[in-house]
C-alpha cells in the first residue's frame, strides 16, 4: 500500500498544471518561438523532477 504524505501528491498535482498554464500564457503573450522554448526547458525540467526529484523528495 502507498502511503505518500498528502503534500507530495499535491505538489505533483501543482507542477503540470503549472507547466501548461505556462505555455498558454507564452502562446497567447508571446512569439512561437517563446512558446517553443518555454515548451521544451519546461517539458525537461519536469521530466527530470519525476525521474529524479520526486524520489529524492519522497526519500527524506
Amino acid at each position: 500500500m502507498d502511503q505518500r504524505p498528502a503534500g507530495l501528491s499535491g505538489f505533483n498535482w501543482w507542477l503540470p498544471s503549472l507547466y501548461a498554464a505556462a505555455i498558454v500564457l507564452t502562446g497567447a503573450f508571446g512569439s512561437g518561438k517563446a512558446t517553443g522554448i518555454v515548451a521544451v526547458v519546461g517539458g525537461v525540467l519536469l521530466g527530470l523532477y519525476y525521474g529524479f526529484g520526486s524520489r529524492l523528495r519522497a526519500r527524506s
